[in-house]
């Protein structure tokens, strides 16, 4: 009996060996676009877990500890395709050149940022589940003072110039954000509420100094650090006006990429370059990670019509197809009629901060309150959904939403904004003074003043939505002057050299609004307080916030109260979100099966970490096939709709 059980299995195994080579003989007969098509369709059968799984390391040693710690950690996986190739170039764009090379200090706070960082956080949130897992530091623990967290650093971590990154680079980021030399506001303002000491070259302690109540979650967020090159930065030494000297300086970096300044062109194309040896390919979470051998980023002006041109020529690898007229036009573009590039829907969960229109109150116009909120009825931001965006953007009504943190929700979701009414608007800039109707039909005052202001953006992208406002908001008596400056905005706003900008602001999972709302950047240049606002009620709330003995679970209550003053002090219209994009993407660009996790935007998510490649095979295929003449059947991925809701 057992002979027969033997020579079944044996049977069954060849069997399975036998259809294993089938199955590899059919796959060799297809060509390169096919096999990925196959290969993704059976990765995409089981979703990757993207959870975190930290455990205790008992076998950790570290010499210079001043206490006994329990050290922690997390072996994130490779979340990667398979399929995954390393290579080529990947080809974007943006509406303008970086103002500077630096990621810190005066105008450091440009478009371009991202890609100037020298480092990346000690730890990193996830983009699945927000928890926290260690990534620029192997390990944490945590003081018995729950002030304290104790981070290992990796050893094989290197700056792009081969130096070591060691516990000094993180002691002169912090040293650096407490120089008043910095002339950065907020930096010197957090960099104080905590302090970093060396442990030894590859271990630090980050202690939170505020309080001694936060939850372990808020601990790492409070201490989650990250190190600048001491080197780079004069040797640990600055001096009055130091960035002007380092405005095109590029730091050397412990990320992925570098700059080649060899193939930039200022002012027209930042290029960047895959770092040597990079230490993150020994870590299996990065194997399918930074793919491409090159970034290029061209700078394209006069918005989505001309993009789309650069792409359908083949100059750009991805093109948005989130508004409804590219998506439609798209469908009958002979490149996607053809095959040759792929359409891709995806869904997320919407996270947002402040996005919209932002008025600033030391202008003559938006001085006056009720001047402000007459702009909520001039607006007609519904009426611009349905008729330019065709209705599939959600009308946004707040200053942030998906703020949930530690298992508290931040935002406000009862804020309504009103909808259009030019006779309320209209009722309300009469009582500020605007109660005549000159021979155009705008709003004058006693002296002659017009209801009028300029609205500052900076792509083009957006002159048909503007235009639509333009002209609705005449029915209220409102002259909005249309002001496209696609170089050079940024200073401008940043001095609050302005009337209402369009802005997107960035956003924290637990928001820090003083930064946006204090008394203290009110008064200066140059500080994320573009509005120039204030006031003693904002200033109680904003010490609510800063107070760290305060338990979060009040503190997501009073950034509701913060986002209510703001509504009703009329300081920014918001404008709208989503919760899906549509790309466009040639067909060599390729993205594994599950496309993004839940609170990424889109395909690439951040660029220098992305999980996309490039296939020179597929490239091959398709130009030979439009050499040719001949085409593949059009397809249209839809990696992520287990997000939709």
């Amino acid at each position: 009996m057992k002979r027969f059980v033997k020579i079944g299995t044996i049977l069954v195994a060849l069997a399975i060996v036998l259809s294993s080579c089938s199955k590899e003989g059919d796959l060799a007969k297809l060509g390169p676009s096919a096999r990925y098509e196959h290969l993704i369709a059976e990765e995409a059968k089981k979703l990757p877990d993207f959870s975190v799984k930290v455990i205790e390391d008992k076998n950790l040693k570290v010499e210079g500890l001043p206490e006994e710690v329990v050290w922690l950690t997390a072996n994130m996986p490779d979340f990667g395709s398979p399929q995954t190739k390393k290579g080529g170039t990947l080809h974007l764009n943006e509406s303008q050149f970086a103002e500077n090379y630096r990621f810190i200090g005066p105008q450091g706070n440009h478009s371009q940022r991202d890609y100037m960082f020298s480092s990346s956080a000690l730890m990193w949130g996830s983009d699945e589940t927000k928890e926290w897992y260690p990534v620029f530091c192997s390990h944490w623990a945590f003081g018995a003072d729950n002030q304290t967290v104790y981070y290992k650093l990796r050893e094989e971590i290197k700056w792009s110039d081969g130096t070591p990154c060691t516990a000094d680079d993180y002691v002169w980021a912090w040293q650096m954000w407490n120089d008043p030399l910095l002339d950065a506001p907020f930096y010197n303002k957090y960099g104080a509420k905590f302090e970093v000491k060396k442990i030894n070259d590859y271990c630090v302690a980050i202690k939170w100094l505020e309080s001694d109540k936060l939850t372990k979650y808020e601990l790492i967020d409070n201490t989650n650090f990250v190190a600048y090159n001491k080197k780079f930065f004069n040797n640990g030494q600055l001096y009055k006006n130091w960035h002007v000297d380092f405005n095109w300086k590029y730091s050397p970096t412990t990320r992925p990429y570098v700059l080649d300044e060899e193939k930039t062109v200022k002012g027209e194309l930042l290029v960047f370059k895959r770092v040597k040896d990079w230490w993150g390919d020994s870590l299996p979470y990065f194997k399918n990670m930074a793919n491409f051998d090159y970034i290029e980023i061209k700078t394209i002006t006069g918005g989505s019509d001309v993009e789309k041109e650069y792409f359908y020529k083949g100059e750009l690898d991805l093109f948005s197809l989130t508004r409804a007229k590219e998506w439609n036009d798209a469908a009958t573009q002979p490149n996607i009629t053809n095959g040759y590039i792929d359409r891709w829907i995806g869904n997320f969960t919407p996270t947002q901060g402040t996005q919209g229109w932002f008025m600033n109150v030391t202008s003559d116009f938006f001085k006056d309150k009720r001047v402000r909120t007459a702009m909520y009825y001039a607006f007609d931001i519904q009426g611009m959904i349905d008729n330019i965006l065709q209705g599939e953007y959600k009308r946004y009504h707040n200053i942030g939403i998906g703020q949930e943190w530690a298992g508290y929700n931040f935002n406000d979701n009862t804020i309504r904004k009103p909808d259009f009414d030019p006779v309320k608007a209209g009722e309300l800039l009469a009582e500020a003074g605007y109660d005549k109707l000159g021979s155009d039909g705008i709003r004058v005052n006693k002296e002659g003043k017009r209801a009028s202001f300029e609205l500052l953006y900076g792509g083009a992208t957006s002159n048909e939505q503007f235009a639509y406002l333009k002209e609705q908001a005449k029915k209220a008596g409102v002259e909005i002057v249309l002001n496209l400056m696609e170089q050079g905005w940024i200073p401008k706003v940043f001095a609050k050299d302005y009337d209402m900008v369009s802005l997107r602001w960035s956003y924290n999972y637990q928001p820090r609004q003083w930064q946006y709302y204090s008394k203290e950047n009110a008064e200066k240049a140059d500080t994320n307080n573009i509005w120039g606002y204030w006031s003693d009620e904002m200033e109680a709330l904003l010490a609510i916030e800063s107070d760290d003995s305060v338990p979060i679970s009040e503190k997501a209550e009073n950034n509701k109260k913060i986002e209510r003053l703001v509504h009703e002090e009329a300081l920014v219209i918001p404008n709208y979100y989503t919760d899906f994009y549509r790309t466009a993407a040639w067909k060599w660009i390729k993205f594994p099966s599950w496309g993004n996790m839940r609170f990424v935007k889109g395909l690439i998510g951040e660029e220098f970490y992305s999980y996309a490649w490039f296939d020179a095979d597929v490239k091959e295929e398709v130009e030979k096939a439009r050499a040719e003449g001949k085409s593949f059947e059009p397809k249209i991925w839809k990696p992520s709709t287990r997000y939709v809701e």
